[in-house]
């Protein structure tokens, strides 16, 4: 009852010890290292004293600290720096980093300027030192990829290992073997039983050893979710065996949640608990009748094929026995994939078809790969010799294994992207499932009958009443309401935070979608296509671009472009003429010209008609006076899109000399540059943003897209004054986040920030 008072009040005060940000000046005890590979170490501690800030005892906090400044853990230190809480979701479905951290308890991040060991906390047992030393004796025994995969699998220290071998085990459905699970548990309880039968006739003794060891080696592994849920319903049956009482799976499976909600109700949040405790039901549910039917249906087969010669029926036990096993293999993933992949849908947004092909193919090397791998460990300890001999069969094992991952991941169907559904639409598909399983478990042999015979099946199903089939099609009705019916009368404009970028979502009335820019990707920098604006867009159910505007041809404009060309469908390109050759440009048209994507080069006195009431009015570049000083950004299209009366200026990056050759261009017009929302060029340099050009716009609302603490200075002072001295309303993404605009019927604009 303690700890459930201390977790409520834990929830309350979260975000009200620490400020936002602040200066702080601690003592704390070193708890894991973690390396990074920038010019930073990377340390969770836990805070033992704080004169400033009373409340933070015992919080625990991520700090960085210069590479060359090496600590362990149990060290206490003196550490100086600045303070800041974890980013929020800064976009619309985005990747909420700080609620991330909360799984972890831990309340914020700093950045150091002076650290300082002053001791070291030596009077408690101090796991992490043991997960230390066991890292250092895998690196010892085993290099480079090898040692970084196996400290994952088999202490959880995943840091090392690196992003293309978790980006082809996540494409190939195989991401579950890097976390500490059930799978490892069962290796280890069956190992470490074996061998305890063969020195304990005492079954309590032996359970009490077992249940000791399990609870260091959740502490050992780190505490992950999957892990401590494996271990606590292993050692209820452990527990049981000993009591002489029966386990019940549902209340081990339900008592086991309930302690890791107690010891942190943020794990709710927590992927790798909603994916352990899937898998662990879709097998429990659906495995053991998935094999009786495939049992029925072999021995069918096989029984026909049998004749009087022994050969004959040597072989047919051989290939049926075979079959069997791997018909097993199969449906164990099979039977965790029903249950996983409404999962996988909403968070990542993918479904693979390729699972049980790298499933089955992986789980004959798992099992020894873990084996080998503690085995290993041990023998270092006393036959360093003998452990690195054996460590040749594990590299091979382990080679295997990232081949079978890097093909599967190359599969057609390895990776298919879909919108983020609503989640009244997986509840649906869940209550669906456990009403199938109802059926079955009431009307086991009936239901097996219904499959095994397709004959048998249409003669039951006049008989099924029909009310079952009201609620079928109740349901079904209720599925596609949610998911395809869409009521939009309004004009909605999304101006993404993808850094120190561009990027601008329009969605029109009647349902089409218009891309402006994408952010920086498609190089060693962080790709926003891949991590921020792919996943936006599913998230907001875009499958189909209509038309994808590139303002020009800088990277933190065109770069995260890519990642949406080669998964979203694409119908038109609109890009300005071109003055200079751009690299990033001609592999872009390369691909558009495999998908067979329309591109059209627009210049100034263009005009697009997207529907009814929507168009787009390119006012440049001018093609009999393009700009040859920084020809990319005094070149960007700048267009003005119109609906109604309602109108919005987007400049790219043009900068000063291109502000007055448009104000040249259009003397005899100025009203044609009214608007009312602008996108001010250049993330609101001082290059650009002129009071000439800014007073014959008189925007109402202006939006920057500006990267948080950006080494540009950006936006200038001098372009805020000029803005705020004309009234306009400043929306900027380095402090607001994503800014969702919505214009209804009546032209009343909404705006709503992310932040």
């Amino acid at each position: 009852m303690g700890l459930l008072f201390f977790n409520i009040a834990f929830i309350f005060s979260f975000d009200r010890i620490y400020p936002e940000e602040c200066k702080i000046n601690c003592i704390a005890e070193v708890t894991s290292m973690k390396e990074e590979k920038t010019y930073y170490n990377k340390y969770i501690v836990r805070v033992l004293e704080n004169k400033e800030i009373e409340k933070s005892k015992n919080t625990k906090l991520i700090i960085y600290v210069d590479k060359k400044l090496n600590f362990v853990p149990s060290d206490v230190i003196n550490i100086c720096g600045n303070f800041q809480k974890a980013e929020e979701n800064r976009n619309y479905g985005g990747f909420n980093y700080r609620r991330f951290l909360k799984q972890e308890k831990i309340y914020g991040i700093v950045y150091c300027d002076k650290v300082i060991k002053i001791g070291e906390n030596s009077k408690i047992i101090n796991f992490e030192k043991v997960r230390l030393y066991i890292s250092n004796k895998i690196e010892s025994i085993y290099d480079g990829e090898y040692s970084d995969f196996l400290n994952g699998i088999l202490i959880g220290k995943k840091e090392g290992i690196s992003d293309d071998i978790k980006e082809n085990f996540k494409n190939s459905s195989i991401s579950h073997i890097l976390a500490i699970s059930g799978m490892h548990v069962t290796y280890i309880v069956v190992g470490l039983t074996y061998f305890l039968k063969k020195i304990l006739k005492s079954n309590k003794l032996k359970n009490t050893i077992l249940i000791f060891f399990l609870i260091s080696f959740t502490a050992i592994t780190g505490f992950s979710v999957s892990c401590i849920r494996a271990c606590i319903m292993n050692i209820m049956v452990l527990l049981s065996g000993n009591i002489y009482r029966k386990n019940n799976f549902y209340i081990s499976f339900i008592f086991s949640l309930i302690i890791i909600l107690i010891i942190n109700p943020f794990n709710i949040f927590n992927v790798g608990m909603w994916l352990s405790y899937a898998g662990t039901l879709g097998i429990v549910m659906f495995y053991n009748f998935f094999v009786r039917f495939s049992e029925i249906k072999i021995n069918r087969l096989f029984s026909n094929k049998l004749n009087d010669k022994n050969i004959c029926k040597n072989l047919s036990k051989i290939f049926k026995s075979i079959s069997q096993k791997l018909i097993k293999l199969f449906f164990i993933s099979f039977s965790a994939q029903i249950f996983i992949a409404p999962i996988m849908i909403y968070v990542f947004n993918t479904i693979s078809l390729s699972f049980f092909i790298s499933n089955i193919l992986v789980s004959f090397f798992i099992g020894p790969i873990l084996i080998i791998g503690y085995v290993s460990i041990i023998l270092s300890v006393f036959l360093f010799p003998v452990s690195k001999l054996i460590a040749n069969i594990e590299k091979l094992f382990i080679y295997i294994v990232f081949y079978i991952s890097k093909i599967c991941s190359n599969f057609p169907l390895s990776k298919i992207y879909v919108p983020t559904p609503k989640l009244i639409t997986i509840l649906i598909f869940y209550i669906i499932v456990f009403g199938i399983v109802y059926l079955f478990k009431i009307k086991r042999f009936y239901m097996i009958k219904l499959f095994l015979s397709f004959k048998f099946l249409k003669k039951q199903i006049k008989k099924v009443n029909k009310k079952y089939y009201i609620y079928i099609f109740a349901i079904l009705l209720i599925i596609i309401l949610f998911n395809f019916i869409k009521i939009n009368d309004n004009l909605k404009i999304n101006f993404i935070d993808v850094g120190q970028g561009d990027s601008c979502l329009i969605t029109t009335p009647k349902g089409k979608h218009i891309l402006i820019d994408g952010g920086e990707g498609n190089s060693d920098k962080y790709d926003y296509g891949k991590n921020v604006l792919l996943p936006y867009l599913l998230d907001r159910k875009v499958v189909k671009v209509d038309y994808l505007i590139i303002s020009h041809c800088d990277s933190d404009h065109i770069g995260g472009l890519f990642e949406v060309l080669n998964n979203i469908k694409v119908k038109n390109i609109l890009i300005g003429v071109q003055v200079q050759n751009s690299t990033q440009l001609e592999d872009l048209i390369e691909i558009a010209n495999k998908k067979r994507i329309k591109i059209f080069s627009l210049k100034s006195g263009d005009c697009i008609n997207i529907e009814k009431n929507i168009r787009i009015n390119v006012l440049w570049p001018d093609l009999d006076n393009l700009i040859n000083e920084n020809v990319l950004n005094n070149n960007s299209l700048v267009f003005k899109f119109l609906y109604k009366d309602f109108s919005c200026i987007f400049t790219g990056d043009i900068e000063d000399i291109a502000e007055k050759k448009i104000l040249e261009k259009y003397q005899n017009n100025l009203d044609i540059l009214n608007s009312n929302i602008l996108k001010v060029a250049h993330h609101g340099s001082k290059t650009s943003s002129t009071i000439e050009f800014l007073n014959q716009v008189k925007p109402q609302i202006a939006l920057i897209g500006v990267g948080k603490n950006n080494n540009f200075g950006h936006p200038n002072n001098i372009v805020l004054e000029h803005l705020s001295n004309l009234m306009c309303k400043i929306y900027r993404t380095d402090e607001d986040g994503e800014i969702s605009i919505i214009i209804d019927n009546n032209f009343r604009i909404s705006i709503t920030k992310n932040n």
